[in-house]
């Protein structure tokens, strides 16, 4: 089955891939047999003055969807640090945001991305204006582009932003560059988990 994916920069790339199954599922997300993400509680959990961006410290809704992300972040094997910063330069972690392409949610997913991810992942029932499945398609797509990318975190990146398809054929595009090294610069500049 080919599926074509349609990132941030509305560039299309498309990716074979095999049918979804529950050896497809743990294949992308190890862990992802566990039991669903944990509900944010309310409690916002204690992090050190300059540690996380300003915006981000004064705002305990979004404080509170840490352990979301660590959670997701470990079920896929991926750093949580990459997850939350990514989804940070994408949208300040606003649950509600949507972009002029119609990506969705915390960590910007496409609508043909959420498609391909479902695949991915065998779950037809993910929805992107969920926090905790944007939060898990997010890390779910991430770690399927590091292993794509043969673990570069840059091309992996690039590949979020402007399409794998169009990385492996062009390398990462001007375009792409500043999301690179935007993200880069955020794991570099706090203390993600």
């Amino acid at each position: 089955m080919t599926v074509v994916l349609v990132v941030s920069t509305g560039l299309v790339a498309s990716a074979a891939l095999r049918p979804g199954s529950p050896a497809t599922a743990t294949a992308i997300c190890p862990g992802a047999v566990t039991s669903g993400a944990p509900g944010t509680t309310g409690a916002v959990p204690t992090v050190p003055a300059g540690a996380l961006p300003a915006t981000l410290l004064a705002a305990p809704d979004r404080l509170a969807l840490l352990p979301v992300f660590r959670h997701w972040a470990s079920v896929c094997a991926l750093p949580a640090s990459l997850l939350e910063a990514t989804c940070w330069w994408e949208s300040g972690w606003q649950e509600s945001a949507v972009s002029v392409t119609g990506a969705v949610g915390l960590c910007q997913i496409e609508p043909a991305a959420a498609e391909t991810v479902r695949g991915l992942l065998d779950d037809g029932a993910l929805d992107p204006r969920s926090s905790s499945d944007n939060i898990e398609m997010s890390a779910a797509y991430l770690r399927w582009l590091l292993d794509q990318t043969g673990g570069s975190r840059d091309l992996a990146l690039a590949g979020y932003y402007q399409g794998l398809t169009s990385v492996r054929q062009h390398g990462i595009l001007a375009i792409s560059r500043p999301y690179v090294a935007g993200i880069s610069a955020l794991l570099a500049d706090y203390q993600w988990s």
